[in-house]
């Protein structure tokens, strides 16, 4: 919790023994507002509340907190509300987004007369644009959201016009300097929303679809605007899907000219509510390239905090969409109409972003001898059992979990009872010694080899593999099994794998990419040198095997383990 303003929250804590802690910054805002001078609404929730708290000993707490609120000065005010927003976090304040990101998001749209902010998630920008002076309309389709942002407007003592909404709506044909659109994710939007006829018009809908996604919408909705500026924030996963209308809302976008810039957000920078990644799109002037920029980068994103990353405060997004592209690898790239258009409209940033790892792996098989992975090995690729749960035959199914610090896959744990119907499946993704496992799913790039003592006969209790892996069978002449796990146990290996994986919430690789994964060929020379070093990585694990089994029998031989031997033997 921050400190800085400690003596009003400790006030405001004087109140939570009447009423919930989501509800302190409301009644704190009601409060204050009404002492600026703010009419109540008799019907919004905040105000029954505070008419409520009024008639109990908790409201001299509060006249203490808004006492002590109204004594700082007024230019810190709206950073005295974000630091509440942040000390009582709720579901019903899940919209707030911090100060950071608020003013990075301000600061896309330049220095505008007019500006027009929709949705929760753009108050805080709102605010902040106009704090700055500049006239800005407000929109929100919940009637405590848009009361929640009057009160603030009243306590800043700024100009905020609101109105309660569904900004899909486009109602009015005023023209604003610039937009900022954060629409909520996941939204379901049905027809009776009475989205703009120009917005159906874009992605060719004619209305009679029982539901359309917030992102779809809100993709053609930015292209309706007018404004110079539209910055809209979507849910990654609309910038590579293929269901619905997303794919022809994505490509009449990039067709506009209008597309700018695409700035790639990790779960949590923004929106600390939820870890889903998303993306800020910028539109402006007409362009021929689109930037992409990762703000992910350890150029912009500085220490984790409760495992969200936290936006650098020096680096500007502004300046990197607008300027020369950053000289440190992996951080930004420019990609023309054509190349877009040749990526089948697809705005993910692994496409069109090299990562430094991938730079890193492509210089390394620059001047080698390369084949695509299915020339290399033969690709198997394991079917589902069933339950294997009912049945005479016993197989072990190796999962990711199974996969620890060692070079080789341990017996399975996953014990699956099959029919014969089942058993003719599992034969044809039986494990053979000397067969690499990759996982491509999931957790993908973990990768183990299947050792020389693996079970190969008999009709039951041999290894097979789970969904998640892909088998990879060495062709002989083309590279080791040894050489091979090698390769996919490097990091900088894993780490390109993980850029061609795709899905918002289980990542998985493409069987055409995986395909098409280059693989170096080692010489017999290198061959030689990578199977020697295998083998003597393996007798140095050996020898810690055995330094830890002494250290256990020592451990175990002293007070009071040696005296408590035979309890343990029992049970």
């Amino acid at each position: 919790m921050k400190k800085k303003y400690n003596e009003i929250w400790r006030s405001l804590d004087g109140v939570s023994g009447h009423v919930r802690s989501s509800e302190l910054p409301d009644l704190l805002l009601a409060e204050i507002s009404q002492r600026n001078g703010m009419a109540a609404e008799q019907s919004e929730r905040a105000f029954i509340a505070l008419e409520a708290l009024r008639k109990t000993d908790g409201y001299l707490a509060l006249q203490e907190a808004s006492a002590r609120f109204l004594a700082i000065p007024k230019s810190e005010r709206l950073a005295a509300i974000d630091e509440m927003m942040g000390n009582y976090q709720s579901p019903e304040l899940g919209f707030w987004i911090g100060h950071l990101p608020a003013k990075r998001i301000a600061e896309l749209v330049g220095g505008p007369k007019t500006a027009r902010c929709a949705f929760s998630s753009a108050l805080h920008p709102a605010l902040l644009l106009a704090s700055q002076g500049i006239s800005v309309h407000f929109e929100d389709r919940h009637p405590e959201v848009c009361n929640t942002a009057r009160m603030i407007a009243a306590v800043l003592e700024v100009s905020l016009q609101v109105r309660v909404v569904d900004p899909f709506s486009r109602v009015d044909d005023e023209i604003y300097d610039a937009e900022i659109i954060m629409t909520p994710f996941g939204r379901k939007v049905l027809p009776s929303d009475e989205l703009s006829p120009r917005t159906l018009n874009i992605i060719g809908h004619d209305g009679r679809s029982r539901r359309l996604s917030s992102e779809a919408v809100a993709l053609a909705d930015a292209q309706v605007s007018t404004a110079e500026t539209v910055i809209v924030s979507v849910a990654s996963g609309a910038m590579f899907r293929g269901v619905g209308v997303e794919p022809i809302a994505r490509e009449a976008l990039v067709e506009s000219g209008r597309l700018n810039a695409i700035l790639s957000v990790p779960g949590g920078m923004i929106f600390h509510n939820t870890g889903i990644p998303s993306d800020i799109l910028v539109l402006g002037e007409r362009s021929e390239n689109v930037r992409f920029v990762d703000l992910g980068s350890s150029h912009f994103a500085g220490k984790t905090v409760r495992g969200r990353p936290e936006i650098k405060p020096e680096t500007s997004w502004l300046q990197t969409i607008a300027g020369p592209i950053p000289e440190s690898e992996g951080v930004a790239a420019d990609a023309s109409i054509s190349d877009i258009r040749e990526k089948d409209y697809i705005l993910s940033l692994d496409r069109y972003l090299i990562p430094p790892a991938v730079a890193a792996l492509d210089r390394f098989l620059e001047n080698r001898v390369t084949l695509p992975l299915s020339e290399a090995v033969e690709l198997i690729r394991p079917i589902s059992l069933g339950k294997g749960d009912e049945g005479e035959f016993l197989v072990r199914e190796a999962s990711p979990a199974d996969i620890g610090g060692s070079d080789f896959l341990p017996e399975p744990k996953k014990e699956l009872l099959i029919d014969r119907p089942q058993l003719r499946k599992a034969r044809s993704q039986r494990l053979l010694p000397g067969d690499v496992l990759l996982s491509v799913k999931g957790t993908v790039g973990s990768v183990a080899l299947v050792p020389e003592d693996a079970p190969v006969k008999g009709e039951s209790h041999f290894w097979t593999a789970g969904q998640s892996f892909m088998i990879l069978r060495s062709k002989q002449g083309k590279i080791s099994a040894v050489a091979l796990l090698e390769y996919f146990s490097n990091a900088a290996v894993k780490a390109s794998l993980r850029s061609l994986a795709a899905g918002a919430v289980i990542q998985t690789i493409a069987i055409k990419d995986l395909k098409d994964f280059e693989v170096p060929i080692p010489s017999e020379e290198e061959s030689a040198a990578i199977e020697s070093a295998f083998q003597k990585r393996q007798g140095r694990r050996a020898e810690i095997r055995i330094l830890l089994e002494e250290i256990d029998r020592e451990r175990n031989s002293s007070w009071p383990h040696s005296d408590l031997q035979e309890w343990q033997s029992q049970s």
